[in-house]
């Protein structure tokens, strides 16, 4: 005899297993009404008698959710997780490099910053954080470059601010460091008779007599080695005895500074200029011309196997041996733009001539860097007549 199927109560709440799921089936005024628990498990089948109970008891008192949306379980929200102090900056460096930031800029300061900051193993999160670790980076660099340090991170976190992923910015206390603008040692001017050792040795020595005029170039133009390199016969004018700097073969976005690898690039300031070529270095340049075959498109000065030339190379293989060779205390081949900005200031240059020269919009840089030399008072000698 087959076994009926008990009806159940009127208001009772059913628990039924389908596809080893549970789900609660009941009746309330004549409308049909089911809600899936999960999966038949021991905690499931607990919370599904509890859910059953609550409808049950909510139908008695007419409290009844037609909607379901009481009886149906909670999303759990997912739980913010802050990144960290790393992983923000990794953000800012992609930011940076999307906006335009070149990847050499990205390597050598940026990459810098975020290794420190994973070497101070913490987040920054404080004022009191932030001025560790801002003691921490002025330990390892000297306070020029240290405050520029202090600058990009105040940027850093203004830029998290914006982004909605702090609400301050613990750097904005702090201050930079006070230090005299002064030309490091390693860019420190040569002395006219400093000058003329290195010219007269990479002459006469049979090791950089190749390099001569390349560094009488530097020496007399006052050009970044950038622009220096990527010098065409094109850009120089020698019936009118002038030469226009509008470009650079600069490193490529990597950094790299091999030939094959620099790129052509307008100055860094984006501005050109014609300066007047003296006489002995058009004289140099008349002769090289004289010997040379190519297109005006060629570049005057390349390395020994014809490809541009690799300033690091040069800095450490060639000039620093010059500067042995000559007797003259090394410094970097930049400090041939140093050399020629402050012997021409020494001269009587205005700041006007010499932020043209150097291919500076303003005089702001001049000003800082050679502001001594321009204000430098010349005091009376009480022995010698003025008549």
């Amino acid at each position: 005899m087959k076994k009926q199927r008990q009806r159940a109560k009127r208001g009772s709440v059913q628990i039924n297993e389908r596809d080893d799921c549970l789900q609660l089936r009941w009746t309330v005024e004549g409308k049909r009404f089911s809600l899936s628990v999960g999966l038949n498990t021991p905690l499931n089948v607990h919370n599904a008698r509890r859910l059953a109970a609550q409808i049950e008891q909510d139908i008695i008192v007419g409290q009844f959710d037609s909607t379901l949306a009481k009886y149906k379980p909670k999303p759990l929200e997912p739980e913010l997780v802050k990144p960290s102090t790393v992983e923000l900056f990794e953000q800012f460096i992609a930011y940076r490099r999307k906006s335009g930031t070149s990847e050499q800029a990205i390597t050598a300061r940026y990459k810098s910053m975020l290794a420190n900051l994973k070497r101070f193993e913490r987040d920054i999160e404080t004022e009191s954080d932030a001025r560790q670790f801002v003691d921490y980076v002025r330990s390892r660099q000297s306070p020029r470059i240290a405050n520029q340090s202090l600058t990009m991170l105040k940027s850093f976190a203004n830029w998290a601010i914006e982004q909605h992923l702090t609400e301050h910015n613990p750097f904005t206390p702090i201050r930079p460091l006070k230090a005299a603008k002064s030309v490091s040692e390693r860019r420190k001017p040569f002395a006219k008779n400093e000058i003329i050792r290195l010219l007269e040795t990479a002459k006469t020595h049979p090791k950089f007599y190749r390099w001569h005029d390349f560094c009488m170039v530097l020496l007399y133009l006052g050009l970044r080695p950038s622009e220096a390199i990527g010098l065409r016969w094109q850009d120089v004018d020698l019936s009118r005895g002038e030469v226009t700097i509008a470009s650079s073969l600069a490193r490529d976005g990597e950094g790299r500074s091999r030939g094959t690898a620099r790129v052509r690039k307008s100055t860094k300031t984006e501005n050109s200029r014609v300066l007047p070529i003296p006489k002995s270095l058009l004289v140099m340049l008349k002769g090289r011309a004289s010997a040379t075959t190519g297109k005006p498109s060629d570049l005057i000065f390349t390395s020994p196997t014809g490809k541009p030339i690799d300033d690091h190379n040069f800095s450490q293989r060639t000039w620093k041996s010059l500067c042995k060779a000559a007797g003259v205390l090394y410094r970097v081949p930049y400090a041939c733009r140093h050399t020629l900005l402050s012997h021409g200031i020494e001269q009587g240059m205005t700041p006007q001539q010499a932020a043209y020269i150097a291919g500076h919009s303003s005089t702001r840089m001049v000003n800082e860097t050679y502001g001594h030399m321009i204000t430098r008072p010349k005091l009376p000698d009480w022995q010698i007549s003025e008549s």
